[in-house]
């Protein structure tokens, strides 16, 4: 963001999104609804392709535009250099650290050297957080990499950029990005420019020719639903133009927007068997699929399947907050070209030699440390904290005030020194709520409130149990809350009741019991209830968060409220006649707000360089590998033979 001389003001740029901020929950709430029916009736999809066609003559077009096939185009030497990165644009700090990294003209690691800078980068989804209106995607996005990488000096752009819907893109109905990134579609290709970076693209997905006939392919797969007609003809006709190389057979990298084999779906989602169609139309034109990349969890994974030699990536670290890896399962199973295909996570490459340790970063060691950092959730998500602690006030005054066999519950809680506190408890609480009906309707609400949020990976038994502990834990905390509040409040009005007194009748103002009473109960209990309730109901939040995260749920939840900036990661890949290698990047830590520095003697937009620089120069390492895929070591599907007819 600039001030009013044009220049960068470091202090005032985006800060990492409060994600459990009350404001952004209605937000979110409300926009998830509005993107699943926009999604579902106004496809933007089918919108790009009606604009681009679909006649014969004109996809032969259409499937050949994005051809790099010329080395004099992308490549160096016999080779082409690409960068992949996904899940950016949250805070400044963790976008422009990344952006920096991809911009230079070459990194240095150890054990490799340095690694020119890729001529392409592909984007693959989730480019700004929260939602995807052009104002955040002009700060949180544009800016940073416009900041990294200015236009050359005489106004050229010097590299290519390609890029993918995430679910956060999809938000408005994905109209933000096709104005952001899609121009070309209008004639206004040489137009669409991001500092350095030209965006060339038409529609939502892609498919980049380069030399020796590999492809990268994007797929748009929507709010995790399916793969379009449009799309589909596409990369069919991709497919067909693939096959026609004289020499060489086809190669791929497919992109994708989310690592389908980290979730478990239910078999009735559309989007299931997004991932099988895809590759079925790659792998009929005969194709060999060496990669799999896609985002959308937080940090750095890879799986490597024996039965295909082709590694699937998850890597999603630039910018956003990092998300845990202890939750990874060793196996998984993916459908694959119609078929399941068997991956292991044990697949981590150290000394050019595959080991027996999870390809996972950090370590699930650290992850689970990490996880325990949730406990500190109220003080991270204060707003959340005091929203709940306004809940547990009105819960707990209706609760205090219901009669029950004649006297007031708060009374039988605080007066009677025989009342055994644990045990009376669970006896009134539900009482109380049988007897105030308003105060059962709200227990109700929140135990469905909290049965909805929790996590159903393991069931829907297992979820009503989830649900109901940590409804539990609220009310046995609020009731705790009350029991020591109250003391406090009556401990403070006897303490301060003497100057009370004495101001009241210099004010010349009747002081008597009830105005006593008045103080305590409208004063002193709901401001000290409200705040000291959303520390306590925010540390039951919190723990009910890490221990559900230790257990592999509600993980992302967990690593939301704590918005780490840390542990970024990115891929860069060297594309060869007859082998991918990708070398997986990782930035251990990002320079927070006050590491930044104005270049000297540099404004916005300077073509020498970036406008701003860390204090300390940034220190990437290589997570593991290099990672060394053969097109020889990669499997063909075989021909599907022709079913017989049935006399």
């Amino acid at each position: 963001m600039a001030d009013g001389s044009g220049e960068i003001d470091i202090k005032a740029l985006p800060k990492m999104v409060r994600w459990y901020s009350p404001a952004h929950l209605v937000s979110t709430g409300w926009r998830s609804i509005v993107s699943e029916l926009f999604g579902q009736y106004a496809d933007q999809r089918i919108m790009q392709a009606t604009i681009d066609g679909f006649a014969p003559e004109i996809m032969k077009t259409v499937v050949g535009r994005y051809n790099y096939s010329d080395l004099r185009a992308l490549g160096d030497g016999n080779t082409v250099w690409v960068d992949y990165i996904a899940d950016l644009g949250d805070g400044f700090d963790s976008t422009f650290a990344m952006a920096s990294l991809v911009s230079q003209p070459q990194i240095t690691l150890d054990g490799v050297g340095s690694l020119p800078a890729a001529k392409l980068l592909i984007m693959g989804g989730d480019q700004v957080y929260p939602f995807p209106t052009r104002t955040e995607y002009r700060e949180r996005f544009a800016m940073p990499y416009t900041t990294a990488l200015p236009p050359a000096p005489d106004g050229s752009w010097r590299r290519l950029l390609f890029v993918l819907p995430g679910n956060h893109d999809w938000y408005d109905g994905l109209s933000s990005f096709d104005h952001m990134f899609c121009k070309a579609r209008f004639g206004h290709a040489a137009e669409n420019r991001i500092g350095g970076w030209l965006c060339p693209q038409h529609r939502s997905y892609f498919a980049i020719r380069l030399p020796h006939n590999w492809w990268i392919w994007g797929a748009d797969i929507q709010l995790a639903q399916y793969l379009d007609a449009g799309q589909i003809l596409y990369f069919e006709g991709v497919a067909e133009a693939m096959k026609q190389h004289p020499t060489e057979a086809p190669k791929l990298i497919l992109c994708t927007a989310e690592p389908s084999w980290n979730y478990d779906k239910d078999e009735k989602l559309q989007g299931e068997d997004n991932l099988s169609t895809i590759t079925k139309i790659a792998t009929d034109a005969g194709a060999r699929i060496a990669a799999v990349v896609a985002g959308d969890l937080h940090h750095y994974s890879r799986y490597f399947s024996k039965e295909t030699g082709a590694s699937f990536f998850t890597a999603g670290g630039g910018g956003a907050y990092f998300s845990p890896t202890h939750y990874l399962q060793d196996e998984r199973r993916v459908a694959w070209g119609g078929k399941k295909l068997n991956l292991n996570l044990r697949c981590k490459i150290e000394d050019g030699k595959p080991t027996n340790e999870p390809s996972c970063w950090p370590t699930r060691a650290k992850s689970r440390r990490l996880s325990l950092s949730t406990l500190g959730f109220p003080f991270r998500n204060y707003g959340f904290a005091v929203a709940l602690g306004v809940i547990y006030w009105v819960m707990i005054w209706m609760f205090a005030t219901t009669p029950v066999n004649g006297t007031a519950v708060g009374l039988t809680l605080i007066q009677d020194p025989n009342f055994h506190w644990w045990p009376g408890i669970f006896m009134l609480a539900p009482l109380a709520a049988a007897t105030n009906v308003i105060l059962g309707i709200w227990c109700l609400i929140l135990w469905a409130v909290l049965y909805g949020y929790a996590d159903g990976a393991w069931g829907n038994k297992a979820r009503v149990v989830l649900g109901t502990l940590h409804w539990m834990a609220h009310i046995a905390m609020m009731i705790a809350l009350y029991y020591a509040v109250s003391y406090f409040s009556f401990w403070l009005v006897d303490t301060v009741w003497p100057q009370a007194r004495e101001m009241l009748q210099n004010l010349e103002l009747k002081s008597s019991p009830d105005v006593r009473e008045l103080l305590r109960t409208i004063v002193i209990f709901p401001v000290t209830m409200i705040f000291l309730g959303g520390i306590g109901a925010g540390f039951v939040w919190g723990a009910y968060l890490t221990i559900s995260c230790l257990m592999g749920l509600h993980c992302d939840q967990a690593f939301a409220s704590m918005g780490i900036p840390d542990f970024k990661n990115f891929l860069r890949m060297k594309v060869e006649p007859n082998k991918l290698t990708i070398y997986p990047i990782g930035l251990r830590r990002t320079p927070r707000r006050w590491a930044w520095r104005k270049s000297k003697d540099r404004g916005f937009g300077d073509a020498t360089g970036p406008a701003i620089v860390p204090a300390r120069p940034l220190r990437p390492a290589l997570i593991e590998g290099p990672i060394e895929i053969r097109v020889g070591d990669l499997k063909r599907r075989e021909p599907q033979q022709p079913t017989a007819a049935v006399v």
